[in-house]
């Protein structure tokens, strides 16, 4: 054998030994346990002011033209209950859920639009929901502060995006932050069957408390229009009214809006006179529901 032939050979077998260790720790850990667009990295300035500065004829244009809307998330309205009240604060916007989950990937768009018309952002983090769930680019509240002096915002993210077969309680996934004693009450009291109508199975992901006069239980659009979309291309198409994903993000941020109008009396009068928060106020009857 011709020592140019042993040379390839010994590459040969390099290569196949080290393709064996690559499919035995993939294997053996069910698959890869999360990638690159998983990795929760500071939103950058630029995309968090483009999230923050959706020009009012945008909101007013999508209105509530949700396309595939209500997936498991139309709003549910009740009534004839206190305002929600956490770390001495109210009203109170509370979200759970999970950095894996697809539904609350497309749900964090519509709501940090929202609420950037209430406040300030700081903190946001991007990330993907889990490879074994859509992988969709979103965003993440673990690190996220809402500065405001009309609403006070309450996120737990329950899980990561990173798998972990041994995790109890994630769908399979590394557990994040937990509900305090404070935040569990609440989340007992409201989220199942006495207030979400068919929830038998436990929380729903993502799940919106506003201020305990409008609940959401799901997500209000189908995630997969953000199928391929990175988050600088989701945030960059927010100033077309007539793009799918815009409709759909927008549409979710007039619904979440109008919910927190309920409880600040109207405040601030530029976000809940505009047309597009008082489409989703009638449709919701939350002015007569609420008063």
């Amino acid at each position: 054998m011709s020592p140019t032939l042993v040379a390839w050979c010994s590459v040969l077998l390099v290569i196949v030994a080290i393709t064996v260790l690559v499919v035995v720790k993939l294997t053996s850990t069910g698959g890869p346990t999360a990638g690159s667009h998983q990795a929760v990295r500071p939103a950058s300035p630029t995309l968090t002011h483009e999230l923050s500065t959706v020009p009012t004829s945008v909101f007013d244009t999508v209105g509530i033209g949700i396309p595939s809307q209500f997936s498991g998330g139309a709003p549910i309205v009740i009534s004839d209950q206190p305002a929600l009240t956490l770390n001495g604060r109210a009203p109170t916007v509370m979200y759970l859920g999970a950095e894996y989950c697809p539904f609350c990937a497309a749900e964090r768009w519509g709501m940090v639009v929202a609420l950037a018309r209430f406040g300030t952002w700081s903190g946001l983090d991007t990330t993907a929901s889990g490879l074994q769930d859509g992988d969709f680019s979103t965003l993440s509240f673990r690190d996220a502060k809402l500065t405001s002096r009309y609403v006070n915002f309450v996120p737990i993210e329950a899980c990561t995006n990173i798998v972990d077969s041994n995790a109890t309680g994630c769908s399979g996934y590394k557990p994040l932050e937990r509900p305090s004693k404070s935040e569990q009450a609440v989340l007992d009291k409201y989220a199942g069957p006495a207030f979400v109508p068919g929830d038998t199975q436990g929380i729903s992901f993502p799940y919106i408390d506003v201020d305990n006069k409008v609940l959401y239980s799901g997500s209000t659009y189908e995630p997969t229009v953000l199928t391929g979309l990175s988050q600088a291309q989701i945030a960059a198409g927010l100033t077309d009214p007539t793009n799918t994903v815009t409709r759909s993000i927008i549409g979710t941020s007039n619904y979440i809006a109008a919910s927190i109008c309920a409880s600040t009396k109207g405040a601030p009068a530029d976000v809940c006179d505009s047309s597009g928060v008082q489409k989703a106020d009638a449709a919701l009857k939350i002015g007569s529901t609420n008063g």
